[in-house]
């Protein structure tokens, strides 16, 4: 198989896209090693050639059919490149505000355990285990609540995915709870030197789990474990705790109080030092 019929098949499938910039943000390869790829010069990993096959709809025997053959297959069947994703479109134009925004995000890439006061259960405070991690340039989480020891409760465990991502000022977080899909959140976090303080405060606003689906905003507090924890142990040890119960940390304690100062006309997040 001649060495020139991935990258002469490559760049017509780009010929297809937008534009080459928009096909690398999208798929996640740097720029410079995409090019590569087009001249001829490099050949991408299995992950990278599936992740591009699956970008424009082929399969990897035909991408690396001969070069007359595989135009004739896509002038029958055109790239129709990725579906339209409203909310991709949204969070990719987000990073474009902070070009630096993967690297920004970088060092919080790990396990938290998340702390806020539901209004579904007064005078508790919950108490979950999130991760955030990277792939293909943006960074995910997903986010499990215990609700175990929680009486009358259907559902002991409910398990959120998201998106999150650094302006460059604030840590924006997306995240929608997995079964039901009807409790989705919106978080935005002072960003924290993670060598310093090792704790992320700031506000959540979205769909509670109460059976009435209140609309509801809250403090929120991020505690970091690291990137290695174990994993069964630590989920365990969250739930649904009594706010005065010695296992809450003070600090979190009040961190998460949901008042409102004299002065303030509604709720300010406040970063981690002023508590």
């Amino acid at each position: 198989m001649p060495s020139t019929n991935f990258p002469n098949n490559l760049r017509l499938l780009c010929s297809y896209a937008k534009s080459i910039s928009r096909v690398c943000e999208q798929l996640g390869i740097n720029r410079q090693q995409f090019h590569r790829y087009l001249n001829g010069s490099s050949r991408p990993s299995l992950a990278n050639m599936q992740a591009i096959c699956d970008y424009f709809g082929v399969e990897e025997h035909e991408i690396l059919m001969d070069q007359n053959a595989f135009r004739q297959l896509v002038a029958l069947r055109k790239p129709q490149g990725p579906e339209i994703d409203p909310f991709g479109e949204y969070i990719s134009k987000l990073h474009r505000i902070n070009p630096s925004a993967s690297r920004d995000m970088a060092e919080y890439i790990g396990y938290y355990r998340c702390y806020y006061r539901p209004i579904e259960f007064p005078g508790k405070i919950q108490c979950s285990l999130m991760r955030l991690f990277s792939e293909r340039g943006f960074t995910y989480l997903k986010n499990i609540e215990n609700y175990a020891l929680a009486k009358r409760r259907a559902r002991r465990m409910l398990k959120y995915t998201g998106v999150a991502f650094h302006t460059g000022e604030r840590i924006f977080v997306h995240e929608r709870e997995q079964k039901a899909g009807q409790m989705m959140w919106t978080t935005i976090l002072y960003p924290a030197r993670m060598d310093q303080v090792a704790v992320l405060t700031g506000l959540s606003l979205g769909i509670s789990s109460a059976t009435s689906r209140d609309i509801a905003c809250y403090r929120v507090v991020w505690e970091a474990l690291g990137q290695d924890i174990d994993l069964r142990a630590t989920l365990g040890a969250c739930g649904l705790f009594d706010k005065d119960d010695p296992v809450i940390p003070d600090d979190i304690r009040a961190a998460t109080a949901n008042v409102i100062s004299d002065g303030e006309d509604g709720f300010i997040g406040h970063p981690w030092q002023d508590f």
